[in-house]
């Protein structure tokens, strides 16, 4: 490491593991990197041994291992077949927290993470927000249930006093960034401030003829239950009933062999229109979409959509549920569906007014440049820079997209 590395400030970037299977958070922790090695010595704490090649594909960045470094902390070994994300985030919580502080800065790139030092945390939805608006357990993707097997609930206990809570007020004392003004609003009502930086969608836009694409739908995302698909391709099923020639290509990794084995069934059951394509990443998924004019989303509850951008950006007229983070992205009122009648209902009338889907195209060309790379990056070394700068005396400051200021300042004055 040269001299110049030496002096730069130094930025600890913590994220338990990466997973293609995850989405939106893991782009944003490779962009997260992207923005500031070339201002900080970067630093990423992380328990995956991940391949850079494949998440350079996956999230669009173009990292090279020299420009910043990876910190791998060991985990317990668990079997694949027993979810454990409760305990393994809490030792993970335990583990990074040894480290944290050695950096100037830790950003925590998915949701809270008691680092037992001031720190910024990008929260991509509020499932860790329990009743009454408090965190519970921040570094886990289970959900703790409240009528559970006393096993079920010894464990969670375990992974509980395994966090060693160090009594620092996260939601008050640290810095907050929402990643859509959903998430921000329903914080808002609890109590709880942050910012809004829309997460990066690297998908360059694609201008391919509107005449030569397919008047097909395509979905895309994890194969999974709370993403409704079956709902899509009822959807498209009552299209086909109205008397529209129509078919419905589905792409994405199966998260639930379950639910992936009983769309299969259901594909089987509807007939050739149906179409698994499997799991499509970085290009190759991007020229595919540039094939169709239409897409479906089903996810009602969606802090932000990310594959809704990748959508718009790709140029397909994406219809999605008038709710949460999917309601705020795509943002048209012909787009938007409260049920299936009314989906039906909406796409027909789309597809018999040229006027109307041209001026829909222009509307979602003009949209998608807000969740643009360049955008993202501009915000992080924005607020990164605010931090280091301000003064550690700064009273506490919060703002949405549209206002300045990064929430609390706490101790990064220089």
């Amino acid at each position: 490491m040269n001299n110049t590395r030496k002096a730069q400030k130094t930025i600890g970037i913590f994220m338990s593991f990466l997973s293609e299977n995850r989405g939106g958070p893991d782009v944003t922790a490779m962009w997260l990197i992207q923005a500031l090695c070339d201002r900080y010595d970067v630093t990423l704490v992380t328990t995956s041994q991940f391949d850079l090649d494949f998440f350079n594909r996956f999230a669009g960045t173009q990292l090279e291992q020299h420009q910043f470094h990876i910190r791998r902390l060991q985990l317990l070994p668990t079997p694949s077949s027993i979810p454990m994300s409760a305990l393994q985030g809490a030792l993970f919580q335990r583990s990074a927290r040894g480290y944290a502080s050695g950096f100037d800065l830790c950003i925590n790139a998915m949701n809270l993470l008691d680092l037992g030092v001031p720190a910024v945390h990008f929260l991509a939805d509020i499932d860790w927000l329990g009743s009454g608006g408090a965190a519970s357990s921040p570094t886990s993707a289970e959900a703790t249930p409240r009528n559970g097997t006393l096993l079920r609930r010894l464990y969670h206990a375990l992974s509980e006093r395994a966090q060693a809570k160090s009594g620092r007020d996260l939601l008050h004392e640290d810095v907050l960034v929402s990643n859509s003004e959903w998430v921000a609003s329903s914080l808002r009502t609890t109590g709880i401030e942050s910012s809004v930086i829309y997460p990066p969608v690297p998908f360059p836009p694609r201008e391919r003829d509107w005449e030569t694409r397919r008047k097909d739908f395509v979905w895309i995302g994890r194969i999974d239950p709370s993403k409704r698909l079956e709902q899509a391709i009822s959807i498209v099923n009552g299209l086909r009933n109205a008397g529209i020639d129509c078919a419905i290509h589905i792409v994405g990794p199966a998260v639930d062999k379950n639910y992936l084995a009983s769309i299969r069934t259901l594909a089987k059951r509807m007939g050739n229109w149906v179409v698994l394509e499997g799991a499509l990443y970085g290009e190759d998924k991007a020229l595919f979409l540039s094939e169709f004019r239409y897409a479906i989303h089903t996810r009602a509850d969606e802090p932000f959509g990310i594959t809704l951008v990748e959508l718009m950006k790709a140029g397909c007229i994406p219809f999605a549920p008038n709710s949460c983070g999917s309601g705020e992205i795509v943002s048209h009122p012909a787009l938007l569906f409260s049920d299936e009648g009314q989906a039906v209902a909406k796409i027909s009338k789309l597809l018999s007014d040229d006027h109307l889907c041209k001026s829909v195209r222009t509307f979602l060309q003009d949209r998608s440049e807000l969740f643009s790379i360049e955008t993202f990056r501009e915000s992080v070394v924005t607020l990164v820079s605010s931090l280091f700068e301000r003064p550690a005396t700064t009273s506490d400051i919060y703002s949405s997209q549209d206002r300045a200021g990064y929430g609390h300042l706490g101790d990064y004055g220089t």
